[in-house]
């Protein structure tokens, strides 16, 4: 993002935004049970590609690191990294539970490992401008060691919570996108790095 639109999330995304779709029992977007279920595909999913047990996440619009928590009931030792915009949840969080101030198209400008095992960006790239979402894919692509569990919706789909985002686009411009950043896609919006496709069977693979 541009330094601008990086301050204007900083102040969008405070105290009262995450009280209010994290935990306000008539607008939250999740339980506690489903983002359970959800962090539990996407960990059992990623280590059935790897064939071992993940070690590192780098969780990008990370929020307050709700996923942290959920990591660790299945892997406590698992080394993870948030990254977000919002400067209060940093502030809150940050030395906790190991969130970085930034966004995802200013990962090559923190301090990261060169690649993750998981990398999730969950409940983001909908806000994301179109070329800040083609550039920001570009640099999640560079640190996919494993996955990268990449939750898009797209203008067919019927959305809830908090739609103040772009315009969806179909779904074929968002393959086209994933594509050219150098994904391939297994199902349910996991993607691996295109050069580690032959590591999945042919039928694993989209099309």
């Amino acid at each position: 993002m541009t330094d601008a639109s990086h301050t204007s999330d900083a102040k969008r995304f405070e105290q009262a935004y995450f009280d209010k779709w994290y935990r306000h029992p008539a607008h939250r977007v999740k339980s506690a049970s489903e983002l359970a279920r959800q962090v539990a595909f996407v960990l059992h999913t990623t280590e059935w590609v790897l064939g071992r047990p993940v070690r590192s996440v780098l969780d990008v619009g990370c929020g307050e690191g709700q996923w942290r928590a959920a990591l660790r009931r299945h892997r406590p030792r698992v080394r993870y990294t948030g990254v977000d915009p919002s400067a209060w949840a940093v502030a809150r969080y940050g030395a906790r539970r190991g969130l970085l101030q930034g966004s995802i198209d200013t990962l090559d400008a923190l301090p990261l490992a060169d690649a993750y095992d998981l990398v999730v960006c969950c409940g983001m790239l909908n806000y994301l401008a179109e070329p800040v979402l083609v550039r920001g894919l570009g640099q999640v692509a560079r640190r996919t060691g494993g996955v990268a569990y990449l939750e898009l919706f797209t203008d067919a789909d019927t959305t809830e919570g908090d739609t103040a985002w772009p315009a969806p686009r179909a779904a074929a411009w968002y393959r086209r996108v994933m594509r050219r950043a150098g994904f391939t896609s297994i199902g349910m919006q996991c993607w691996i790095p295109t050069a580690a496709a032959d590591h999945v069977a042919a039928l694993e693979r989209a099309p």
